[in-house]
C-alpha cells in the first residue's frame, strides 16, 4: 500500500494560516500564546492555534524546513511501525499534542504577565525533530552534522534564546518539546512495539 503523507499537509495549513495572518492584524493577535488573556478569558485555543502562526517569514519558513527534513521520517517510521491508518492518526497526534504540552510551562509561569506573548509551531516541530533523534541518532542532518550533535546544538540554543532574547518566539516550548519527542517516542514503543524499541537502542552503538 502507498504511504500518505501528511507532513506536507502540516506545511500547506501552517504556511497559509501564517501567511494570512500576517495580512490580519487581528487574526494574529486572536490566535497567538497570551497566558495572561488565557487565564482570564478561558482562550485556551490558543494553546493550539499559536502554532500556526509565527513572528515573522525567517521564523516561518525556519520551521517548515525543519518539520519537512524530520517529520517525513517520523510520519514514515510511525506508518512502519504502527501501520497506515494508525500511524498517521499517532502523527498528528504526536505533532498536535507537541505544540500544546510544550506550552504549558510557559502558560504557568506567564499567566500573570501581561506583556508575555508567543508564537510559533516549535514545540511540535522539536517533539519530531528530537523523536527523530531518538530512533536515528547517528543519522546525518543536511547531510553533514550527526542527528545527536544536532539535537545537543538545538537544546543549547533553545536555552540561550530563552534567556536572552524577546521576539515572541517560544524558545523555551523548544525544550520541553524536545524532552516531550523523546518520552513520546520511547513510550509509544516501549508500549506497541517493544521489539522495535531494543533494536533501536541496539543501534545506539555504532560498531
Amino acid at each position: 500500500m502507498e504511504q500518505l503523507n501528511f507532513t506536507t499537509a502540516l506545511l500547506v495549513l501552517t504556511g497559509l494560516i501564517s501567511w494570512q495572518a500576517f495580512n490580519n492584524r487581528d487574526m494574529y493577535l486572536k490566535l497567538m500564546f497570551v497566558p495572561y488573556e488565557m487565564k482570564r478569558k478561558n482562550d485556551y485555543f490558543r494553546f493550539l492555534t499559536h502554532g500556526m502562526v509565527h513572528a515573522d517569514v525567517n521564523h516561518l519558513l525556519f520551521n517548515l524546513i525543519t518539520l519537512y527534513s524530520f517529520g517525513i521520517g517520523v510520519e514514515f517510521y510511525f506508518q512502519q511501525y504502527f501501520g497506515q491508518q494508525v500511524g498517521i492518526i499517532l502523527y498528528l497526534l504526536f505533532y498536535f499534542s507537541g505544540i500544546i504540552l510544550s506550552s504549558l510551562p510557559d502558560y504557568y509561569r506567564h499567566q500573570d504577565n501581561p506583556g508575555y506573548r508567543a508564537v510559533g509551531a516549535s514545540g511540535g516541530v522539536a517533539a519530531i525533530v528530537f523523536g527523530y533523534i531518538f530512533m536515528n541518532p547517528w543519522d546525518r542532518v543536511f547531510w553533514v552534522v550527526p542527528a545527536g550533535l544536532y539535537g545537543v546544538l538545538y537544546i543549547i540554543y533553545s536555552i540561550y534564546m530563552d534567556r536572552n532574547s524577546n521576539d515572541n518566539i517560544g524558545h523555551n516550548a523548544h525544550l520541553w518539546g524536545s524532552l516531550y519527542g523523546i518520552v513520546f517516542v520511547y513510550s509509544l514503543l516501549q508500549l506497541m512495539r517493544p521489539e522495535v524499541l531494543s533494536g533501536i537502542f541496539q543501534n545506539y552503538i555504532p560498531f
